[in-house]
């Protein structure tokens, strides 16, 4: 697809779930109310026997997992704990531990067939479907190209009624890469996202900015390339570390590329208030700085919530600095 192809077909896309797993569902939601304030609105059990239907290929799953749903007004996060059996979210908790694993959209049911289609003329591995009278959905296994798994789910399938929606939103989902060229075509060609602006966040194109060495917030050369879209209901953004100690790198040497953090964006006039909260929780800010008016920083919540937390304010930028653009992928 073409630059102007891609515009149109981002309009309207719905990625509706985010996905975390973790090896103790009720401790990770008690971090979620202490550090986030924010509960669930659903929660339950799922097995084979209350949920059949779950396939890797032709064979029926055997499987227990426990769930907790947060509700936003634009999507929601569902941590999940994988109990027993082989599931997807199972294998990816044994390869690369607890964090940020998967995420979903909703495809229109006049789509489906073609969106199946597409995935395996692309190469991508359906490794995972579910088949019920309410429930349509596949999972493709992308953890050895991109470090992460990604649902679809036919939007004729039941959503969950929550008892509860937060009315915060979750701006933005994050792929950390050594090679941000070769991702987001990857990101493009799968799943028809784009096009990207790609930019150097750099010395000169930041100001008030500090990143953790040796334990303290202390300024430093950095640079890193990020490529970031505006697709639907959500940001997605790529960030390849070039130069510095930075928190994208160590995610890097440890787990390699995959999903590193999620954003969510605060009134200008809320900003310090959120920080002193967090600071107050024992949170640790990893990094921080400014592009433009916009203020961001990275808070550690690795230990509570499994990953990094990044926050940006609201406030307008309408000229980017200068020295920050680099490209348009694919070009216009």
């Amino acid at each position: 697809m073409n630059y102007k192809e891609l515009q149109e077909r981002c309009k309207n896309r719905n990625f509706d779930q985010i996905v975390i797993v973790t090896d103790d569902i009720f401790k990770e939601i008690a971090e979620f109310n202490r550090v986030e304030h924010v509960t669930p609105g659903v929660t339950g059990i799922r097995t084979n026997e209350t949920n059949p239907g779950l396939k890797a290929g032709d064979t029926e799953l055997s499987y227990t997992e426990r769930y907790a749903t947060i509700f936003y007004n634009n999507t929601s996060l569902c941590v999940v704990q994988p109990v027993e059996g082989g599931t997807l979210y199972k294998k990816y908790q044994e390869r690369f531990g607890n964090g940020i694993c998967c995420a979903r959209e909703r495809i229109p049911v006049a789509d489906w067939d073609d969106t199946l289609a597409h995935y395996t003329a692309k190469g991508a591995r359906i490794a995972q479907t579910y088949d019920s009278d309410t429930c349509h959905a596949v999972w493709l296994d992308l953890m050895d190209e991109l470090g992460i798994i990604f649902e679809a789910i036919r939007d004729d399938s039941a959503k969950d009624t929550p008892s509860h929606i937060h009315p915060a939103r979750i701006a933005q989902i994050n792929i950390s890469t050594p090679d941000v060229r070769k991702t987001i075509a990857r990101l493009t060609d799968l799943f028809e996202i784009g096009p990207w602006e790609v930019g150097d966040q750099c010395n000169a194109a930041a100001h008030d900015y500090a990143f953790t060495v040796n334990g303290e917030l202390v300024p430093q050369d950095f640079s890193y390339l990020l490529a970031i879209l505006v697709c639907g209901n959500i940001e997605w953004e790529v960030i390849e570390p070039v130069k510095g100690e930075l928190v994208y790198s160590e995610f890097i040497e440890d787990h390699g590329i995959g999903f590193h953090h999620i954003l969510q964006e605060y009134h200008v006039a809320e900003w310090q208030d959120v920080l002193a909260d967090y600071a107050s929780n024992g949170i640790a800010m990893n990094c921080k700085g400014s592009i433009g008016p916009v203020d961001w920083c990275y808070m550690d919540t690795v230990k509570e919530l499994g990953y990094f937390k990044e926050m940006r304010t609201d406030a307008v930028m309408d000229q980017l600095p200068d020295g920050y653009f680099q490209f348009w992928y694919p070009e216009p």
